[in-house]
């Protein structure tokens, strides 16, 4: 093919004063216009910074930037495109954890939130066998050795079939102060309508109300109240303590990513597989642990900053 050698070179000499031109353009004396801030806020971990306990990206790897949790141990984990980098990859056809150890600042949790984003499809029906992808799903606990359940576990519960829309994440709690009767407290979030998209959750526990509060995208899910004996009733006609004070006790300083403490293998407790229970099966990102519960601005500029990719 025979190349006209004029138009060639009139080209060329048309394209290099267009690059001298844009060179010239950009602005080297003035500092890059920064983004807004939200909330005051110019990036997410600035949120609530200094009770920021714990924080994995899960970005190819299974580190916390806090080095609150550390030597994590994987299982089968895998990695998939997130909200904000890459994401950690649950299984509905193997199963897939990881276990670390914790430091104080963990397991002496009081006062908490735990912040992440989740984009999975909801679980199905046990049918009565264990399966991966059934039942009750895992995502994070602190470990027990010598009780079922752990100091706080964070799982999505059954479905609900009257709801097959409906996402329903479920944090149970064990408090091990003295003075407490209903050691155990827990609070189902129904998410609707966010099957198999990312959806950002929060849930916030303050001791000195014994308020549980959720967030879904920033914005108020639910709150409960709990306490520490038997209200009978909405309007606590038995006079019942609060929970208050959060003591997780029998913990052995062990955690677990992805599953319940007792899904293992072997089990992190004395107990063992269930066949109502499994590993994670979606996705989840940026996951944090706070040593306090967000306020509701707080909850918003995360979402708002971590959507944001900052």
């Amino acid at each position: 093919m025979k190349i006209n050698k004029s138009i060639f070179l009139g080209t060329m000499a048309a394209v290099i004063p267009f690059f001298t031109a844009c060179e010239d353009s950009i602005d080297k004396v003035n500092n890059p216009i920064p983004y807004e801030s939200i909330g005051g806020y110019e990036s997410s971990d600035e949120v609530a910074a200094s009770h920021l306990v714990s924080k994995l990206s899960f970005d190819g790897n299974l580190s916390d930037s806090k080095s609150n949790i550390t030597g994590l141990e994987s299982t089968n984990v895998a990695f998939f495109e997130g909200i904000k980098g890459n994401a950690y990859q649950g299984s509905s056809s193997v199963a897939r954890y990881a276990i670390g150890n914790a430091t104080t600042k963990i397991t002496s949790l009081n006062d908490f939130s735990i912040s992440f984003w989740m984009n999975t499809a909801n679980t199905v029906p046990d049918g009565g066998s264990p399966g991966q992808g059934k039942g009750a799903q895992g995502i994070f606990s602190i470990v027990r050795p010598t009780e079922f359940w752990g100091g706080m576990n964070l799982f999505l519960e059954n479905p609900d079939g009257s709801f097959p829309n409906r996402l329903r994440l479920k944090l149970l709690v064990e408090n091990g102060r003295t003075g407490v009767v209903w050691k155990s407290q827990s609070i189902i979030m129904n998410i609707d309508n966010s099957l198999n998209t990312w959806v950002h959750v929060v849930l916030a526990y303050d001791s000195g109300t014994s308020t549980i509060t959720c967030y879904t995208n920033g914005a108020l899910n639910s709150s409960a109240l709990w306490y520490a004996n038997d209200p009978g009733g909405a309007t606590n006609p038995n006079n019942a303590p609060k929970y208050g004070v959060l003591q997780m006790v029998g913990t052995n300083g062990k955690v677990v990513f992805g599953t319940h403490q007792f899904e293992t293998t072997p089990p992190l407790n004395n107990g063992s597989d269930q066949g109502w229970a499994t590993s994670f099966a979606g996705l989840m990102d940026e996951f944090r642990i706070y040593d306090a519960a967000l306020a509701s601005n707080e909850v918003t500029a995360l979402y708002k900053l971590e959507k944001d990719k900052r």
